[in-house]
Formats: C-alpha cells, structure tokens, sequence
C-alpha cells in the first residue's frame, strides 16, 4: 500500500476510535445497560472499534511502531473526543485541560520528526 494510503487509513482509524466513544456515550445517554445494548448507535461503536483494530493490525504487519501510533492516536482522540464533548453535550474544559490538550498535540509534533 502506498505511503500516502497507509497516512490516511491510520488517521480514519484514529479518529474512528474517538468516534465510536462519541456513539457509546451517545448510547448511553438512557442510562439503561439493556437499552444500550440494543442501541444503534452501540453497534455503530463497536464496528468503529473492529475497523481501528483491524487498520492497525495491518500497520503492525507493514512494521509501523506502536510507540509512534499510540501518541499519534492518543492526540487525534483527544481532539475529536474534545470536539463532541464540548458541541455535542455541552461539556466545558478547564484552562489546565487546554494546557494538557496543547501539550499532548505537541508531543505528537516533536514525535513525528525524526
């Protein structure tokens, strides 16, 4: 697979887990463990969680490097997680968590130069 391919089926991947957290909270937004179960929007989680898994299963295959995935990952979830948290269900951060979020957004820079 291209490099280029490789990029952008790990970056769905990445934000498809922040995604599929966003759904779950969204399933569970009845507050009942059955009614969530049957929840549309848990199935649609769950098959997020199974398309990240199986994207980087392959990258691990092609000889990407879990430290440098997992950073990259970590960031891209906490922005998009931040995102909905804060358009979706009118959450608030703190300035100490916007600090953190800039922090960790520059990790992944100073990690992905070589």
């Amino acid at each position: 697979m291209p490099p280029l391919a490789h990029y952008l089926l790990l970056g769905l991947a990445m934000i498809a887990v922040a995604v599929a957290d966003v759904f779950l909270k969204h399933a569970t937004l009845t507050g009942d463990l059955a009614a969530t179960l049957r929840s549309p929007w848990f199935a649609g989680a769950v098959a997020l969680y199974l398309f990240q898994i199986a994207v980087f299963t392959i990258a691990f295959l092609d000889g990407w490097q879990l430290s440098l995935l997992g950073i990259v990952q970590v960031a891209l979830y906490a922005g998009v997680v931040v995102a909905a948290g804060l358009l979706m269900f009118q959450e608030s951060l703190s300035v100490r968590q916007m600090l953190g979020l800039g922090l960790a957004l520059s990790g992944v820079i100073l990690v992905s130069y070589k």
